[in-house]
């Protein structure tokens, strides 16, 4: 995508005319806006040699629950790897980071509110 363009979508999703924006760890930093009560981290941030980026995913889970709103951040885990990751992430943070039962959907909307 091109800069312009780029821009334009952002602008677009501040302006609330887009609800969903679906990016990569670029948009990690640099989005500060206020409707954002949802991210979903499809992977994991990682650096070069696939150990956790432990401050991109700081900067990506903190675009939710921002101007003393609650937020969720919901991490996408399809494998050990991932997990190794996750678990990594918990330890550097010391922040236990808790499973949902992907279930029971009622429960995790409750999360959500």
């Amino acid at each position: 995508m091109m800069v312009e363009q780029r821009a334009a979508v952002i602008e677009r999703f501040r302006e609330g005319k887009e609800k969903v924006l679906v990016t990569t760890n670029v948009c990690a930093r640099g989005i500060d806006v206020e409707q954002v009560s949802v991210v979903i981290s499809f992977d994991l941030p990682v650096d070069k040699d696939g150990n956790p980026d432990n401050e991109t995913y700081l900067h990506l889970i903190g675009r939710t629950g921002r101007f003393g709103k609650r937020g969720l951040a919901i991490n996408m885990v399809d494998s050990k790897h991932s997990m190794t990751i996750l678990n990594r992430i918990q330890e550097h943070f010391n922040k236990k980071i808790e499973k949902l039962d992907t279930d029971d959907l009622d429960e995790i909307e409750k999360i959500a509110n």
